[in-house]
């Protein structure tokens, strides 16, 4: 088995035994790092396409995932960010211009430490666990 296989494997298992706080965390850990791959890459436009698109797709399985029934506010406020943080990945790549990535890697952040503290507090109250 090659590392790159084993890697692969390490992280599916990692995510089909989670649970959905968890889920989110890694989501969020995801994009934030595919759009620091592509910013570090820039200059190659098959790099930069790549890691923004699986960027791209970590944010539409978030905003797919919304349920607006239950969500309320939280979910359309979510939906804003979601939408905007697509609108940036496609525009940054569309015209080879980075400029938007540092708002949405901004909004990633914040999010990201908010379900962080959220799964804490879960694994805290014994609701989940890591």
């Amino acid at each position: 088995m090659n590392a790159r296989f084993g890697h692969a494997a390490y992280q599916q298992g990692q995510v089909s035994s989670a649970d959905p706080l968890r889920i989110i965390v890694l989501l969020y850990e995801g994009a934030i790092r595919f759009i620091g791959q592509a910013q570090a890459r820039w200059e190659d436009p098959a790099a930069r396409g790549t890691a923004l698109g699986r960027a791209h797709r970590i944010i539409s399985e978030l905003l797919a995932s919304l349920d607006h029934e239950r969500g309320g506010e939280i979910a359309t406020n979510l939906d804003s960010l979601y939408h905007f943080a697509l609108d940036e990945i496609t525009r940054a790549n569309l015209e080879a211009n980075p400029r938007g990535l540092s708002g949405v890697l901004n909004v990633l952040r914040e999010l990201l430490d908010g379900w962080s503290t959220i799964e804490a507090e879960a694994r805290e109250k014994g609701l989940t666990q890591r």
